[in-house]
């Protein structure tokens, strides 16, 4: 959480977002696009390749003109591939608070300090009320909002780590590479969110988790 003490955000989603993309952005530059490209429910139009990963801003300030800001505009994350631009809004929970309103906000705000040079993919994280496709408009522009959760960003940093761990002959960088997923997977359950190993452990220990509850949610999750 360095960025979220940093900035003196120390409520609602802030520390949540700070302690699992402070993190992620420490691996390779085209394994974090991949875990990221791959939580998201609707990715096939999302590019393969990313580049590298020239800049990130936690919370930056963005004019706000032509939005209903009154000051500026603050989204969760901003990340400068070389292949495209990143826009994170982030929710703390997984079922509600995204909204088309600060979406278009996030959009017309970006242009105003970047202009329209670059390809901008918009990530929703958490508090979607729902997983299926949306697009705004913005003035001529169409932009498609690319959903994911909490819950679909740890499953594929899970199935990352199962992956390398098949590697038949393992390296220095994968032995870095897979302790540093597991301070991500940590950085989830300090945040409250478990991988599908930790419901199938609750699943029969608990009547309240039924089998057909993980069932349900490995289908949702494509895992």
């Amino acid at each position: 959480m360095l960025h979220s003490t940093y900035f003196h955000k120390e409520t609602n989603e802030d520390p949540k977002t700070s302690s699992v993309f402070e993190n992620l952005m420490l691996l390779p530059d085209n394994v974090f696009w991949y875990i990221l490209k791959l939580s998201c429910f609707n990715n096939n139009d999302l590019p393969t390749n990313s580049g590298r990963l020239l800049s990130y801003n936690f919370w930056p300030h963005w004019d706000g003109k032509g939005t209903s800001n009154s000051v500026f505009v603050e989204p969760d994350l901003y990340i400068k591939f070389e292949e495209f631009d990143v826009i994170i809004e982030a929710k703390y929970g997984d079922t509600a608070g995204q909204g088309e309103g600060q979406w278009k906000n996030e959009i017309i705000a970006y242009h105003n300090e970047y202009g329209d040079s670059k390809n901008l993919v918009f990530i929703a994280v958490g508090g979607n009320m729902n997983l299926l496709e949306e697009t705004v408009k913005v003035k001529k522009e169409l932009v498609k909002i690319h959903k994911c959760n909490w819950l679909s960003i740890l499953m594929s940093v899970n199935k990352y780590l199962k992956e390398i761990e098949y590697v038949s002959v393992p390296d220095m960088t994968n032995s870095a590479t897979k302790r540093l997923l597991d301070n991500i997977i940590l950085a989830f359950n300090i945040n409250g969110v478990y991988n599908i190993d930790w419901f199938d452990t609750m699943a029969r220990k608990t009547p309240a988790i039924n089998a057909q509850s993980i069932d349900n949610l490995q289908t949702l999750y494509r895992w």
